[in-house]
């Protein structure tokens, strides 16, 4: 069992990620359409509201949270880190495969369990949780439950 607390942001990247040959890719995170606005707007959106709880949890709690921000779209790195945090931290069965069937397209995952869909939570929700969790002792962290937020 590990004691660390693993927190997954899905959020998608701001680019085109298919049909993107030679001749028609919209890449980077500040695309701009000849008016100024952003070419992926929504997206854009989506990680300005992420970006002060990415940063909470960075300065309040530095190394001692491991958080990975993972496009939906890339489905084998967020498979792989969802196996991983179901294994690490025991999720039940039952939870994981709901977890896989209900990914959002921007949420959060704490311990490979979905505290958020479709939106960020408060971030004082977010850093009590990771509290809790690093309050626990060792090698009991995966026995710490958390109720999915409002978001």
């Amino acid at each position: 069992m590990q004691n660390t607390p693993s927190v997954v942001f899905i959020r998608e990247s701001e680019q085109q990620m298919s049909s993107s040959g030679c001749c028609g890719r919209l890449s980077g995170d500040f695309r701009h359409e000849s008016g100024g606005r952003p070419v992926f707007a929504e997206r854009r959106a989506i990680m300005e509201r992420m970006g002060p709880l990415y940063r909470r949890i960075r300065e309040r709690f530095d190394s001692g949270v491991e958080i990975n921000v993972v496009d939906p779209r890339n489905l084998p790195s967020l498979l792989y880190l969802l196996v991983r945090d179901f294994r690490r931290y025991a999720v039940p069965p039952a939870e994981a495969f709901r977890t896989l069937f209900r990914l959002p397209v921007s949420g959060l995952l704490v311990n490979g369990r979905l505290l958020s869909r479709n939106g960020w939570p408060c971030e004082e929700e977010v850093v009590e949780i990771l509290d809790v969790l690093l309050a626990a002792p060792p090698g009991r962290i995966a026995e710490t439950s958390f109720p999915e937020t409002s978001s």
